[in-house]
């Protein structure tokens, strides 16, 4: 995520520093620039080479270890020139902001979470940062599966629609975590599951309407109709249908059709689901798409669901 998370975060111009002339919010903002490159360009640089030793990182502990301290050297060069900011701006919402979504890549996630609710009692009003506070907080409960925040997390979501209704990310979000923690958002909501997933599907929506082309956005929305019991096979097949129309990868049009084709094996019409699967030909799909021939051979009397 790195400095890319934050440009809409509110700045607040860091006090004076006693005995010394405040520096200009020129050249403040100038220094921050430069921590934000250089931390671009080192999350650039680990990517890189994460990407290079894949194989050898996954088959060689040796390698793997060495790679590890490798970036945990080249990543506390970009955490130092944030804290040195910081100390000089210890008010400087956006820097805050910045540094914990940086901490994210050395796994300190206390200190992630600590940085961005520092950024929120200086930005109450960022929407911004209150996605981000929520995003972080689903990602806590996803690695570790432990849901006592997830309210928090919902609560930080709804503050970020309230304050910026069309944002389409924060709708896209929101709507995710709901989908996510089903269960957990139905306790704190006071709501069905059932009820969830309806509140869902309206924020997605609406995300879509804002962000009409967007791919993503479009093929969770479809998504979010698989978490309705029984699964309501036109409404679905129509909202991947929909999303297909906005690919523009192969790799998002094969995933369409895998789709298309799950909702049909799901509901018996296995003859439909051959046709979707048939237009699937990406080499990252095969293993999946002939499990899924395998599965409709092995079920008994395939005749095709009436409609």
């Amino acid at each position: 995520m790195g400095s890319s998370s934050s440009p809409n975060i509110q700045h607040f111009p860091a006090p004076p520093i006693a005995g010394k002339t405040r520096p200009s919010p020129r050249s403040v903002e100038s220094e921050l620039q430069s921590i934000f490159t250089a931390d671009n360009t080192a999350i650039t640089e680990v990517a890189k080479w994460i990407e290079e030793n894949n194989t050898l990182i996954r088959t060689n502990p040796i390698r793997r270890d060495r790679l590890a301290q490798r970036i945990r050297i080249r990543l506390d060069r970009v955490r130092k020139l944030y804290l040195a900011f910081i100390e000089k701006y210890p008010n400087h919402a956006r820097a805050r902001a910045a540094h914990g979504s940086f901490l994210t890549h050395l796994d300190d996630q206390q200190g992630a979470l600590r940085e961005l609710k520092a950024s929120a009692k200086l930005a109450p009003f960022n929407a911004a940062v209150q996605n981000n506070i929520a995003t972080h907080l689903g990602t806590i409960a996803l690695e570790s599966g432990r849901h006592a925040r997830v309210g928090e997390l919902l609560d930080a979501y709804q503050k970020a629609i309230r304050l910026a209704p069309r944002t389409p990310l924060y709708r896209h979000n929101y709507a995710i975590a709901l989908s996510l923690f089903q269960k957990q958002a139905a306790s704190h909501l006071e709501s069905s599951p059932r009820e969830v997933t309806e509140e869902a599907l309206k924020q997605i929506t609406e995300a879509l309407r804002l962000d009409q082309n967007n791919f993503e956005i479009a093929a969770d929305l479809a998504e979010t109709h698989h978490h309705f019991k029984p699964l309501p096979r036109e409404q679905t097949l129509a909202a991947w249908k929909h999303a297909a129309t906005l690919a523009t990868t192969d790799d998002q049009r094969g995933w369409a059709e895998l789709q298309m084709a799950i909702v049909n094996i799901e509901t018996n019409h296995f003859e439909e689901a051959k046709r979707h699967l048939e237009k699937v030909n990406v080499e990252i799909y095969a293993k999946l798409k002939q499990r899924l021939l395998g599965a409709i051979e092995q079920t008994p009397n395939q005749k095709p669901a009436k409609p």
